[in-house]
C-alpha cells in the first residue's frame, strides 16, 4: 500500500512540475496598433482598451476626432464606446453599449459590430454599433425616443451626438 501511495504522489509531483515549466505562446491582440491597457483605480487592474484617435470627422468640423472602446476587465471582454468630437472636446460616454470585437472593419459583413462610415450619403461619417449580445442594452431615456434596434447609428447632427436605429 505503501509503495501505491509512493508512486501516485511521485506521478502528481512529475505533472505538476512538469505543467509548471510548460511555455504557452502568446496570441496577439487584433488591431494590437491601437490596443492600450490603461489603468481603472475603481477596478484596481489595467483595462483593456481600444483608441482609435485622428482616424475620422464625425463632427464635420475639419478636425479629426476619437473614438473609444474601453473593455469591461472579464475573461470574455466586452467593449463599451466613448466618442469625444473636436468641436466640444467632451468625452461622449454610451456605458450600455457593448460590443466584443472593436476592430476596424472596412464593410458590413455578418459579423460587423463596429464601422465607420458615410451610411446616409451627406457627406460625413456615422458610427455603427451591433450591441445585439447579452451586456448590450438601450438605456430608457434613448427608448423613450424610439431607440428599440440593438443596430445602431451615432452621428453628430446639430451640434450634438445622437443615437438613431440603423
Amino acid at each position: 500500500m505503501k509503495i501505491i501511495f509512493s508512486i501516485i504522489l511521485f506521478l502528481t509531483i512529475y505533472h505538476s512540475i512538469k505543467a509548471q515549466n510548460t511555455t504557452y505562446e502568446t496570441i496577439p491582440l487584433p488591431e494590437a496598433e491601437y490596443a492600450v491597457y490603461l489603468y481603472d483605480s475603481n477596478l484596481l487592474t489595467d483595462r483593456l482598451t481600444y483608441q482609435y484617435a485622428n482616424k475620422w470627422d464625425i463632427d464635420n468640423d475639419g478636425t479629426m476626432d476619437s473614438i473609444s472602446f474601453i473593455g469591461n476587465g472579464g475573461a470574455h471582454v466586452y467593449f463599451h464606446l466613448e466618442v469625444k468630437t473636436s468641436s466640444d472636446n467632451i468625452w461622449t460616454r454610451f456605458p450600455t453599449f457593448y460590443i466584443d470585437m472593436p476592430y476596424l472593419f472596412k464593410e458590413m459583413t455578418d459579423i460587423t459590430q463596429f464601422l465607420v462610415m458615410d451610411f446616409d450619403n451627406d457627406g460625413v461619417d456615422e458610427i455603427y454599433l451591433d450591441i445585439d449580445n447579452p451586456f448590450g442594452s438601450i438605456p430608457e431615456i434613448l427608448q423613450k425616443e424610439g431607440i428599440t434596434s440593438n443596430q445602431l447609428l451615432i452621428e453628430f447632427e446639430d451640434g450634438k451626438i445622437r443615437v438613431k436605429n440603423f
